[in-house]
């Protein structure tokens, strides 16, 4: 079998079944989307890494779907009229030059404003998560305006991506935001010492506290960073203690669609089958 290519075995295939049955049942109140995999690429309008695979008589360029939060944005952007707030949600596969194909479940909400939409998101994706079987859950806040004003550059975005400390001294502010790691705690000693981001670290306690309330385990990474730019305010990864890297993922985005307010979320399913 060549490197990167993958067959799904009878039992994950019925795995991933049942997580797709799963989605249309606990998100009955949501709207399907079922967008095209096969896209024309432009590159104003695309993410990272497009999965170029030929051009059009008219020499456009084709591509598979890369990113469905972006190609969702596309197809809203091209209606002359939505209805918000619109809630969705979508199950299918994304696809990269590196990864080839990966499998995700998601929900988005446009037109639901903070802290309404990340609670609602955050919420539902762990109570599929618990319905797929898994339990002890964690959820790590971020904060996207933290690390774009404290990075400034690629290079340092990176160390913050690798959790790099090497040659950093204290007076970096790097430094202090890679250390931005485990409870409330972290949000009073890094507004006191940044107070600039004092507000940031205030809605990253609000949105905790809420969610704490409806029994989700909550910690904060201020060096949390997402791969993909649209991010505009916090985001979230969701861990499970089987597994060393994120099951999901997501955030708020409010400049993709007519500036609206927007936030949304992903789990990884192919990630996953190893401990359904």
């Amino acid at each position: 079998m060549p490197e990167g290519e993958r067959f799904f075995n009878f039992e994950d295939a019925q795995k991933l079944k049942k997580s797709f049955l799963l989605a249309c049942e606990l998100f009955e109140d949501y709207q399907f989307v079922q967008l095209p995999t096969l896209e024309v690429y432009s590159p104003e309008s695309w993410g990272l890494s497009p999965f170029l695979i030929g051009t059009q008589t008219d020499r456009s360029i084709l591509a598979l779907r890369s990113d469905w939060t972006l190609s969702l944005m596309r197809f809203l952007n091209s209606l002359r009229e939505v209805q918000l707030p619109l809630r969705v949600f979508y199950w299918g596969p994304v696809f990269s030059p590196k990864e080839m194909e990966r499998f995700q479940m998601g929900i988005e909400l446009i037109g639901v404003p903070f802290p309404e939409g990340e609670y609602e998101v955050i919420k539902r994706l762990v109570e599929y998560l618990k319905a797929m079987g898994l339990e002890e859950l964690s959820v790590i806040l971020g904060h996207t305006q933290i690390v774009k004003g404290l990075c400034k550059d690629k290079y340092a975005k990176e160390r913050l991506r690798k959790k790099n400390f090497y040659g950093l001294k204290e007076e970096d502010p790097l430094y202090h935001l890679l250390r931005a790691y485990g409870g409330e705690e972290v949000l009073e000693e890094f507004s006191e010492r940044f107070k600039e981001y004092s507000s940031q670290c205030e809605e990253l306690r609000h949105l905790g506290s809420l969610l704490r309330e409806a029994g989700v385990k909550v910690l904060y990474d201020l060096s949390e960073i997402r791969l993909q730019e649209y991010y505009t305010g916090i985001v979230f990864e969701v861990f499970h203690p089987e597994v060393g890297y994120p099951i999901a993922g997501g955030g708020r985005y409010d400049e993709l669609f007519l500036s609206s307010k927007a936030v949304g979320g992903a789990v990884y399913l192919d990630l996953l089958l190893e401990v359904l």
